[in-house]
C-alpha cells in the first residue's frame, strides 16, 4: 500500500502540479516543451 501511495504521489507532483517559477504548468509538461523546442533548433541549424 505504501508502494502504491507513494507512486500516485510521484505521479501528482510531477503531471498535475501546477509550478508558479515554471509558469504555472506542471514539471513534466514543462520538461516536454523544452525537449521539444530544443529538437526544434536542432533540426533548424
Amino acid at each position: 500500500a505504501v508502494e502504491l501511495a507513494t507512486l500516485e504521489w510521484v505521479s501528482w507532483f510531477n503531471h498535475h502540479r501546477l509550478m508558479g517559477p515554471l509558469g504555472y504548468v506542471p514539471p513534466a509538461e514543462f520538461e516536454a516543451n523544452y525537449h521539444r523546442q530544443r529538437a526544434g533548433q536542432a533540426t533548424t541549424v
